[in-house]
């Protein structure tokens, strides 16, 4: 039976500001979609439709997460409890969705409507993306060492964290920055980087600095501390932006700004389209980044596709970042809204 995501359960009041523009008419062909991303989706404690109208984003989270195994070609069992996807077919693994929020008190990623609020110090806030990452991170790792890895389904199998980035307005900008330095330690540093350079500035962190006194530990998979990890998939654009670009909406007016990676220098190319001529993937966007000390390693193709990014350490400790050339690193949309 579908789930019925759309007819609210919770008052008025109480719904997301994105799931409430969701229900405006103009809104119906992202409904459309999000419905198509929801074919298959079981409600297994019987909540999900409630969090996805209350809190929406990690309720989001899940059903791309769930389309894009789709997208894949892969089979998973729903009648678990836990973890959230535990794949059957081609190959057994299990996946632990969470998302990246917000600190307390921080403001969301939802709700800016100006680009006079970008930050004006983006190493800064790759550093506080970072950081937001390892906690979604540790948060997940320490839930399979409580509970998951006791469970039949995922015992000595392949666990994989999905972190979906929303911690703030704009998460969308770090980019790749803050998953690699989150994981693999190595930060790419556009401050300190000269325009005439030919390579972008990049050394090693092991920590970052989460006020005066405290530092995070990051480089995750730098050694075999998280070695019960397998793999984290990781989007900064599976977005409120995503959903608008998979829908069959040809006469909305938005213009899309894209960010791809460019052989002719250290800018990214740069494309602008209006939504009739755009074209986006399920799976633009999508990072797969590997542990070299996984204790069960991912099958290798198990998570590959041509419009994704792959993310191994080679042997001689380099990065391998395997992805289109025209991979989708950032998306701004803008739009306009005819009024009566």
């Amino acid at each position: 039976m579908a789930l019925d995501l759309f007819t609210p359960i919770v008052p008025r009041e109480r719904l997301h500001p994105i799931f409430n523009l969701l229900l405006q008419d103009r809104h119906a062909p992202e409904r459309a979609a999000l419905d198509s991303w929801a074919k298959g989706f079981q409600d297994r404690d019987g909540k999900f439709v409630q969090e996805l109208q209350l809190t929406f984003e990690s309720s989001f989270w899940e059903l791309y997460l769930h389309a894009a195994l789709c997208e894949l070609g892969i089979d998973t069992d729903m009648s678990f409890d836990a973890p959230d996807f535990v794949a059957v077919r081609p190959h057994n693994f299990c996946i632990e969705a969470t998302i990246a929020g917000p600190a307390q008190g921080g403001p969301s990623a939802f709700g800016y409507n100006s680009m006079e609020e970008l930050p004006e110090d983006f190493t800064d806030f790759n550093i506080q993306a970072a950081i937001r990452i390892c906690n979604a991170f540790d948060a997940k790792i320490r839930r399979y060492h409580s509970r998951y890895s006791g469970l039949p389904q995922s015992q000595s199998k392949p666990y994989v964290i999905a972190i979906g980035a929303f911690d703030r307005p704009y998460s969308h900008f770090a980019a790749n920055r803050a998953i690699v330095a989150a994981l693999y330690g190595l930060y790419f540093d556009e401050a300190a980087t000269p325009r005439d350079a030919d390579d972008v500035v990049r050394y090693n962190v092991s920590s970052a600095p989460k006020s005066p006194t405290v530092d995070v530990p990051v480089g995750l998979f730098c050694d075999a501390t998280h070695a019960d990890v397998s793999a984290v998939i990781y989007s900064p654009v599976a977005t409120w932006g995503k959903l608008r670009a998979m829908a069959d909406n040809p006469g909305a007016l938005t213009v899309y700004q894209t960010f791809h990676p460019s052989d002719d220098g250290l800018l990214p190319k740069i494309l602008t389209r209006k939504k009739s001529e755009y074209n986006e993937h399920l799976l633009d966007g999508l990072y797969v980044l590997h542990n070299p000390f996984a204790k069960y390693p991912l099958p290798k193709g198990c998570l590959s596709h041509p419009r994704l990014c792959e993310v191994h350490v080679a042997h001689d400790g380099e990065l391998d970042m395997q992805a289109p050339e025209d991979f989708l690193l950032v998306r701004i949309l803008r739009s306009v809204i005819a009024r009566d």
